[in-house]
This record gives structure tokens, C-alpha cells and sequence, in this order.
């Protein structure tokens, strides 16, 4: 899930992204993380933004899904909101003591994400939403561990190239990915656009 403006940034230089898009695409958004069992960040987010992860909707009455946070080599605050009770797991390529579950998975130097998938698997969490800033989903793209997308485009130009959804080099059109659109449509101001993605670059 990402929220990005009209021409495409979903944050400022400055990291900067609230709020790009109106309250009614957030609530929107709430009602995605209440459907998911697990829902992960990477450890930019956390630094630049502190969530809570939770779903704030009224009547909502099952348990929280759980934050998830791909950790990376820089340290990360124990007075971060989501490491707060020990109720977080997080992935990491070392071993660190955070005051909550760390799981160690590491690959040339950055957390194994196909590993850490298949570790929620195992306990049980079938829906993962993935709200991590760039770095993170432009790893899982390229990693081809991308089922589905919902972007929230916001009635916004940056006017200026900013922070885009997904991190990387986009070398040449042959390296774009296939994707069928699912769903569009209006909240409130803004735009859902709901897609899924080809597992190979487009022809």
C-alpha cells in the first residue's frame, strides 16, 4: 500500500509524506490493515514516522494484526512506539536487543525477505500488508514477492521529483512490470488504484 501524489512521489526529499492524501483514503487504508494479519514497515519508516501500525476504526473488534519491521544496519530507538511492549517482531541481518522478538535473517548483508515471508507463513499469517517506504518495496519487487498493490493517489503535485514508491533504477522501459488493474476508484478526493502484479518483466 502506498500513497503517493499525482505525478507520483510519495514523499518529499525532506521524508516528508503527511498528509498526501484526505482522511477518507486514510480510513480506507485502516480498513486494508484490518483485514491483514501482520502488517510491515521497514526500519525507515519507523525512524522518519514512529507508527503505531493499529487500526483505528470504530466497531473494529478483532485482534490487532501484528507490526512486523525489517531492520536494517542502523540502530533503531527503543522508545519507538512499535517496540513498545515487546509486541512487535522484527527481522534483522544482526543480532540486536530491542525488548521484543528479533529474528535474524541475513543475505549479503540485508534481511532474507523471502525468508522472513515464509517465517510468517509458518506462524500463521496469510495476509501481510506492507506499508514500508520505498526501500523496503522496492526490495520485495525486485525480490518478485509482490502479489497485489492498492495506491492512494492524492489529489497533489509535487511538481518535483521527491521520493517514488519503489527505490531503484528504472533503466529501460524492459525492465517495467506487467501489471492488471483490478479496481479504480474515487475516495473522496483522491484516486484507489488497486493492481496486480506479473511475476516477469513485461515483454
Amino acid at each position: 500500500k502506498a500513497a503517493l501524489t499525482l505525478d507520483g512521489q510519495v514523499a518529499a526529499t525532506d521524508n516528508t509524506s503527511q498528509w498526501i492524501t484526505s482522511q477518507s483514503a486514510r480510513e480506507d487504508g485502516h480498513r486494508l490493515r484490518a483485514e491483514a494479519d501482520a502488517v510491515m514497515v521497514g526500519a525507515g519508516t519507523v525512524l522518519a514516522d514512529d507508527p503505531r501500525l493499529t487500526v483505528r476504526l470504530p466497531g473494529f473488534d478483532r485482534p490487532q494484526p501484528l507490526p512486523v519491521v525489517v531492520a536494517g544496519h542502523r540502530p533503531l530507538p527503543l522508545d519507538r512506539r512499535l517496540l513498545e511492549g515487546g509486541g512487535a517482531l522484527v527481522f534483522a541481518p544482526t543480532d540486536v536487543e530491542l525488548g521484543t522478538e528479533v529474528v535474524v535473517l541475513e543475505s549479503g548483508g540485508h534481511v532474507d525477505l523471502e525468508k522472513a515471508l515464509i517465517t510468517l507463513g509458518e506462524r500463521g499469517i496469510v495476509e501481510l500488508l506492507v506499508e514500508g517506504g520505498p526501500v523496503l518495496a522496492g526490495a520485495l519487487l525486485e525480490a518478485d514477492l509482490i502479489d497485489r498493490c492498492v495506491f492512494y493517489v492524492g489529489a497533489r503535485v509535487a511538481g518535483g521529483a521527491g521520493k517514488p514508491p519503489f527505490a531503484g533504477v528504472f533503466a529501460s522501459i524492459d525492465d517495467a512490470h506487467a501489471a492488471d488493474l483490478v479496481d479504480v476508484r474515487r475516495v473522496g478526493p483522491d484516486v484507489r488504484i488497486e493492481f496486480t502484479l506479473s511475476r516477469s518483466a513485461a515483454p
